[in-house]
């Protein structure tokens, strides 16, 4: 009875000690699947353009969305397969097309595929990026290609280049121009003909999923062991002992208020630097598996999920 009630107090004790989290901003969501106008709702990756239309990359072809009408991409209409894994916008008119068959480019209305056969370097291409040029940067499955508006290049392992593999998932380019390629066997970082490499050894960089710089010119590297950032010096790794909701990183994005967003398969964690929050279908998300996001001019959140198209949340901060 004495141990009993020595369990009770300890037990109030702990309640009315415990620092309760304070209530979280309003918050409103919305949604957008095939329904709507979206072209299919197995969402692969997500990117807005220079007239902040989102655009959206799906197994069954791609989708532009201006915040009323639709506009659907297919292979009928020239896209070189319907499976775009990754999709990326120039400040020229350009959208560029990842698939596994090659890349394509609208522009103009007009369509140009590449392939292994007029210059790429590899068909099977993970994801893309345009530098400041807006020439396409693109993360295969032997390599990297970049082509320059005329020619295209390669560079893989065996060629003299220090890639540190040639099986390249993800690829950013920072505000100093560095080329980052993320590979299933760590990092690597390109700029004038200097490479530098960061094994999986090191840290959390080993097989790699998806790069992100950030508005501070810091790299974030979404892994299958978590998430890292690296500061131009030193890295800092998070994972479920941090508060990430699940180890597997695929999608990655920060918002106007400098809080970060990473999308897994079982849900999304946000963090503020020093707060962590879980989103789940238990509390806004359609879908838990969150394969890409995006943040756009009004600092709403885009979620493309695996199989229930999107989701939008908009947070409601207090008027200053």
């Amino acid at each position: 009875m004495k141990a009993l009630i020595i369990t009770l107090l300890a037990s109030i004790l702990f309640v009315s000690c415990r620092k309760e989290e304070p209530p979280g901003l309003p918050e409103v969501w919305s949604y957008y699947a095939a329904k709507n106008g979206l072209i299919s709702n197995n969402v692969n990756d997500l990117a807005i353009d220079h007239e902040d239309n989102i655009l959206i990359a799906t197994e069954f072809g791609a989708s532009r969305f201006d915040g009323g009408n639709w506009v659907s991409f297919s292979s009928a209409q020239g896209l070189i397969h319907h499976e775009v894994k990754a999709i990326a916008a120039g400040t020229d008119n350009s959208i560029w097309f990842a698939t596994p068959f090659g890349a394509s480019r609208f522009k103009n209305n007009q369509w140009v595929s590449f392939n292994s056969q007029n210059g790429l370097g590899y068909n099977f291409v993970y994801d893309i990026v345009l530098d400041r040029d807006n020439n396409p940067w693109l993360a295969t499955g032997h390599g990297v290609s970049f082509y320059n508006g005329q020619n295209w290049n390669v560079l893989v392992k065996q060629n003299g280049s220090a890639l540190v593999h040639n099986i390249v998932h993800a690829v950013a380019i920072d505000q100093d121009n560095f080329k980052w390629f993320g590979t299933e066997f760590g990092i690597s970082r390109y700029r004038n003909n200097i490479w530098q490499t960061f094994l999986a050894g090191n840290n959390q960089a080993g097989f790699i999923l998806r790069l992100y710089i950030d508005s501070k010119n810091r790299v974030w590297i979404g892994s299958l062991a978590g998430v890292s950032m690296y500061d131009g010096a030193n890295f800092y790794d998070y994972n479920m002992t941090s508060g990430l909701i699940f180890s597997s990183v695929e999608a990655i994005a920060e918002d106007q208020k400098g809080t970060m967003w990473f999308g897994t398969r079982f849900g999304v964690s946000s963090f503020d630097g020093t707060n962590w929050k879980k989103y789940t279908t238990n509390n806004g998300l359609p879908d838990n598996w969150v394969t890409s996001i995006v943040v756009d001019k009004d600092n709403r959140i885009w979620f493309g999920t695996k199989s229930k198209g999107l989701a939008v949340l908009e947070i409601q901060y207090p008027q200053n």
